[in-house]
């Protein structure tokens, strides 16, 4: 099997990998999969690949093309889930510090200025 094809086989599995919708819980896992398989993908990539490609190579490569931009457009979304996730934690922890002290952000000061004199 050549370079190419082993290329291809990945891009196919990650092309598959992304397409799953995964619940929040299972994430973790996918995360660590796409990473397992664009790894091995990189490692290909790394090869020298020997330029006079036949018919059957240069087809693939242009159907890994297409996979690319469907792969890239799923993990952008994958990675503005994670963001989102993210803010809405910081919110929450905010939240809860604030619901277990309601009385830390005021000041004490107890200064008035009234500007008529």
């Amino acid at each position: 099997m050549s370079v190419i094809q082993e290329l291809y086989q990945i891009t196919e599995a990650l092309y598959r990998e992304v397409q799953k919708q995964e619940s929040k819980d299972n994430r973790e896992e996918q995360i660590e999969r796409i990473n397992k398989l664009l790894e091995d993908r990189q490692n290909l990539l790394d090869m020298r690949l020997q330029p006079p490609f036949n018919e059957e190579e240069n087809k693939l490569g242009q159907q890994m093309v297409q996979l690319n931009q469907v792969i890239d457009s799923q993990l952008q979304k994958i990675f503005s889930d994670i963001k989102m996730d993210i803010k809405e934690l910081k919110v929450k922890r905010a939240k809860s510090t604030l619901y277990s002290n309601p009385y830390e952000s005021l000041s004490m000061d107890g200064m008035f200025f009234d500007k008529r004199n």
